[in-house]
């Protein structure tokens, strides 16, 4: 583990150390009191408590952040604290991520930034004086997440400008956060370079920034499926982080076909072929694209058409799962759910789909062993047919039953899974649908 903390008196030089005494005026006749948020830049989390133990021996839960995500500012008196990261494990017991201590002072804003491997994590600290003097102007810092094996420039420019006349915010290294600079309300596109180069690897789409605060960026690259392009988070005194995409990363999806009676099937994009011959109970491999809105469409091997422009909107970073399946009208038709970008390791979000049409919602159940129905906690009732959901599962075992309940609040179990694990890293759908002669669980990746 390695801590560094970053403290910013305005415009004052940066410090590696702690940031010590100051003087009686630095402080906020605005913010009296001290602030801390903790953001989670840990590709390989979960869910990341914060919590604060002052010189009484009482603790506080700040809050806690999944990856690229952050926890609320809250405010705390200043003085001396220690702070603990942890999170919670499938019994619902807290393990300990890391430990340390913190000076908290009055007026100012404490990040902290978590990064690196999750099993041994580095913490750092931003700290600065939250300016109340501002009119008509934001701060902004970056704080780099990208690869250590180089250095980038982070350019912003008018939302209607080029980057031929943007500026130079920084330039910075792996876990180096810049000193702040000073610019006008307004909508911006942020730019990224290898330091030196003018070969842009990043453009965000336009930004506003429209309060008089401190913003941080964040780049780092994205986690999920599309692994490998960059993104940028956006760090305010909100409790929602923005995630800027770039305006030229691709996306991808894949098809699983859960049409039966037509075998096999032809799947269109804009009447061009993306999978030919796809059989029942596939799932295909994924497709990178552009993103744009697309016309999805499946023939039989005859080239009757099936299926007709189905809208399919892939955004710049975006992996979608498509199931094509027949409704209660006998007609194919799609469902189209967004996979998740956050890592799969200590928990796991599943999509799940329902194209059963014989009864008009469905309940799952999620059992670890040793359980039953009635005493696990993870669950989806009243799944209607032709719908989707998502349910976050902590990493562990698991059988899966599909229940159908009813009006009487009689149960009947229309399928159940063997024992289930999942594997850390893969992205998971899961559907109900109809079998030869009942019905069936398909768990996909």
């Amino acid at each position: 583990m390695r801590i560094v903390i970053l403290c910013f008196p305005f415009l004052a030089a940066l410090v590696l150390a702690g940031c010590g005494s100051s003087g009686s005026d630095d402080t906020s006749a605005t913010y009296t009191s001290s602030y801390i948020q903790l953001y989670n830049g840990s590709a390989n989390s979960t869910s990341t408590r914060l919590t604060l133990t002052d010189s009484n021996d009482s603790s506080y839960l700040a809050g806690s952040a999944t990856y690229t995500d952050t926890t609320t500012l809250v405010s705390y008196a200043a003085g001396t604290y220690d702070i603990a990261l942890s999170r919670l494990n499938s019994a619902g017991d807290d393990v300990s991520i890391l430990e340390d201590s913190i000076e908290l002072k009055q007026s100012y804003k404490h990040l902290l930034l978590l990064a690196g491997d999750y099993a041994s994590p580095d913490l750092l600290s931003l700290a600065f004086l939250r300016d109340d003097s501002l009119t008509d102007s934001f701060k902004l810092y970056v704080a780099s997440l990208l690869p250590a094996d180089t250095a980038y420039d982070v350019y912003i420019s008018d939302s209607d400008a080029s980057f031929a006349d943007a500026s130079l915010v920084a330039t910075v290294n792996y876990q180096q956060i810049s000193e702040p600079l000073e610019f006008t309300l307004g909508s911006y596109i942020i730019y990224i370079t290898e330091a030196g180069s003018n070969d842009v690897i990043f453009t965000s789409s336009s930004y506003s920034f429209s309060y008089l605060t401190e913003y941080v960026l964040v780049p780092r690259i994205a986690s999920g499926p599309l692994q490998g392009n960059i993104a940028v988070d956006v760090i305010n005194n909100t409790t929602t982080v923005t995630h800027l995409t770039d305006i030229a990363a691709t996306a991808q999806f894949r098809l699983y076909n859960s049409v039966d009676s037509t075998d096999p099937t032809d799947i269109y994009l804009n009447n061009s072929i993306a999978f030919t011959s796809l059989s029942h109970d596939t799932f295909s491999d994924y497709l990178q694209l552009d993103a744009a809105d697309y016309r999805l469409s499946a023939t039989d091997m005859e080239g009757n058409s099936l299926l007709k422009n189905a809208l399919l909107t892939l955004n710049q970073g975006e992996s979608k799962a498509v199931v094509l399946f027949k409704n209660s009208s006998a007609v194919v038709s799609s469902i189209v759910v967004e996979e998740s970008n956050l890592p799969q390791i200590y928990d796991f979000d599943i999509s799940v789909v329902n194209v059963i049409t014989d009864y008009p919602s469905l309940s799952l159940y999620f059992v670890p062993p040793n359980e039953t129905i009635d005493t696990t906690e993870y669950y989806i009732t009243s799944l209607s047919q032709g719908a989707h959901t998502d349910i976050n599962l902590p990493d562990g075992e698991y059988r899966i039953l599909l229940v159908y309940t009813d009006g009487n609040k009689n149960k009947v179990l229309l399928a159940e899974s063997e024992s289930e694990q999942f594997v850390a890293g893969l992205n998971y759908l899961l559907v109900a649908e109809p079998d030869a002669a009942d019905y069936k669980i398909s768990l996909l990746h």
